[in-house]
This record gives structure tokens, C-alpha cells and sequence, in this order.
């Protein structure tokens, strides 16, 4: 089965009243081949406040939500046509079983499209923060992090490319 990798940037840390913004993804086959990739940005539909700490995540500036070539609607139906085109697959991405499925699936649900596209069948869906916590759990070997102040280790995607040699 192929594995889609994929990650959203939004206008709100609140998955029920924030819009994607942007999305990309890529297709990979079993040996880690790429078959595909995409990247989405659009416009903030129109009278949407975005949260200004989500803009500061997302370095996004007013012309980028204002001055896109898709709509939020346009941006979505080619995200759903990429999606159903690259199935069957394990659609995958860091941290997005709490956050990037709920926010697709509010937005496919406003917009009246199958809500589910990540996760029916023939589809599957992982969560790579979870297969990280998994691995450091039976052996902290496997993947080194930092130590918070309270003693727990620190599964931020960015922190733990760096600490196991993935440089960006």
C-alpha cells in the first residue's frame, strides 16, 4: 500500500471554526519512491478572522490570505480529487489524528463532501507522532529527544529531526 504523507497549515488552533489555508502532501510508494506531491495555498474565505498566533505558526502574511489563486472551495475540491486519485493508501501525517483529520473532515463536512476520505475503506490512516511514542517507549534508543523540566521527552517534529540528524 502506497503511503500519503501530508500536513495543513490554518487559520485557527480550533479545528471546528478555522479553514485550511494551505496543504501539501506526497505519494510514496512502499520503498519510500515518490510517486506524487501537491501543494495547496488559498485565500481565507471571506469574512473569516484567522488567529493571529496560527498566522505566527504558519508565517503567513495578510497577502497570502488575501491574494491566493484558489478559493477555499477551489483549494478543497483539488485536494479532494488528489486524494481520491492516490488511493488506496495509509494517509499519514505528524500529530494529525487530533488536528489534521478533525480540520479536513469539519471542512469537507461544511462543504458537503465525504468526510471520511483519510480513513474508509480502502484507505488507512497512522499518526507519526504515534509511531514515534511508540518506539521511544519500548526503547529510548530508537529515537533521542530532549528532556522537558518535568522529565518527559519532547515530540516535537522539528526538535526531533534536528536531535536525529535530519537537517532542513
Amino acid at each position: 500500500m502506497n503511503l500519503a504523507i501530508w500536513d495543513i497549515e490554518s487559520s485557527s488552533a480550533n479545528t471546528s471554526w478555522g479553514s485550511i489555508i494551505e496543504v501539501g502532501g506526497i505519494l510514496v510508494d512502499p520503498n519510500f519512491k515518490e510517486l506524487d506531491r501537491f501543494n495547496f495555498r488559498c485565500r481565507l474565505p471571506e469574512g473569516e478572522v484567522p488567529q493571529a498566533m496560527a498566522l505566527i505558526v504558519n508565517k503567513t502574511s495578510v497577502d497570502l490570505l488575501t491574494k491566493g489563486n484558489l478559493s477555499h472551495y477551489q483549494m478543497l475540491s483539488q485536494l479532494e480529487a488528489t486524494f481520491k486519485k492516490w488511493s488506496p493508501a495509509m494517509f499519514m501525517g505528524w500529530s494529525n489524528i487530533g488536528f489534521d483529520d478533525e480540520m479536513i473532515r469539519n471542512e469537507f463536512f461544511r462543504g458537503i463532501r465525504y468526510p471520511y476520505i483519510t480513513n474508509a475503506t480502502p484507505n488507512k490512516r497512522h499518526d507519526g507522532l504515534n509511531i514515534a511514542r511508540g518506539a521511544h517507549a519500548v526503547d529510548e534508543s530508537v529515537v533521542k529527544t530532549e528532556i522537558n523540566a518535568k522529565g518527559n521527552a519532547v515530540m516535537k517534529l522539528e526538535l526531533l529531526a534536528r536531535m536525529n540528524g535530519f537537517e532542513f
